[in-house]
């Protein structure tokens, strides 16, 4: 198993299914799309990297503590110093209200939705640098949670995190010989309703289940477990997705996106997941030359990993 193969191919993996998903909005067919990412010099990717990036940088600077202070700083800065990467609402708003009051980041993402929090998917999009560096982490539910909590407080939005976190740390320690996903799924699936903590989250699991047992179609599976914003609907299709077909990287991830509604963070979780479980070697070379950043998305990845043999 070479585990720094998985850190960085999770990291390039879960950036390029960003940005490919970002253009499967525009490009809706596989050949337009293919011919796209052939054409561009760069792909460029979005709030979901960016926040991303944000958890492998503040892990490296508290080495390898969720602080969640330092994190919320970290992605403020982020935030502040490129606006333009298609952030939704909620995190520019905690950010102004941060620089007008000084209050917390967690109080502020508290308050949001008249309280309740979000349980969009936005902790759960970014997950991937944390589900790599705590593959082994028996407490990795709360090391997701305390990641999430920054902008989002709802257990649902915290939930999708913590799952597709706890499917990072199943996949990465072994090879693919070791356990090959065609004839694991089922348990793999067991092992995370065991996990979840909610019945949303359990149902949509237990639908997921169904749905492989009975081979349902990518577009099929969509129309029942959803695909958009809220985390517990794409963070089930997410998993669904990958176990569905986990062979190819850029099969996988094109039919992915091809079918999803939030295309770009449905993209970023599946494209971490492959990534994570292939290493790097999976990537088509062409797409990792052309992904934006993908030096310093390397860098960060060998630092974790470096970290992590400390």
């Amino acid at each position: 198993m070479d585990l720094k193969s998985k850190f960085i191919g999770g990291m390039i993996g879960s950036a390029l299914g960003d940005c490919i998903g970002e253009l499967a909005f525009r490009y809706s067919n596989r050949d337009q799309l293919l011919k796209e990412i052939q054409n561009l010099k760069i792909i460029r990717y979005t709030d979901d990297t960016a926040m991303a990036l944000g958890i492998a940088e503040s892990l490296i600077q508290t080495k390898g503590i969720i602080d969640t202070n330092v994190l919320g700083e970290i992605f403020h800065k982020n935030y502040n110093n490129e606006p333009y990467r298609g952030y939704g609402s909620g995190p520019p708003i905690i950010f102004r209200i941060r620089e007008q009051t000084n209050q917390s980041y967690i109080r502020i993402a508290s308050s949001l939705f008249g309280g309740e929090g979000s349980y969009g998917n936005g902790a759960s999009m970014r997950i991937t640098p944390l589900g790599l560096y705590y593959y082994d982490d028996p407490e990795i539910y709360q090391k997701a949670e305390n990641s999430a909590i920054v902008t989002h407080t709802n257990a649902l939005g915290i939930e999708g995190a913590a799952l597709l976190a706890k499917l990072i740390s199943i996949i990465t320690p072994k090879t693919i010989d070791e356990f090959n996903l065609k004839n694991q799924k089922q348990n793999v699936l067991n092992e995370l309703i065991s996990f979840a903590k909610t019945e949303k989250y359990s149902l949509k699991l237990e639908d997921v289940k169904k749905l492989l047992q009975e081979d349902a179609h990518y577009r099929g599976a969509e129309k029942i477990i959803g695909s958009n914003v809220l985390a517990f609907t794409s963070v089930p299709f997410s998993i669904f997705c990958f176990l569905k077909s986990p062979l190819s990287f850029s099969e996988c991830l094109l039919k992915t996106v091809l079918v999803s509604k939030d295309r770009d963070t449905v993209g970023a979780m599946v494209g971490g997941l492959l990534g994570a479980y292939h290493g790097i070697s999976s990537i088509p070379v062409n797409w990792i030359k052309k992904l934006e950043n993908n030096d310093y998305i390397e860098k960060l990845a060998q630092k974790l990993y470096i970290l992590k043999l400390k």
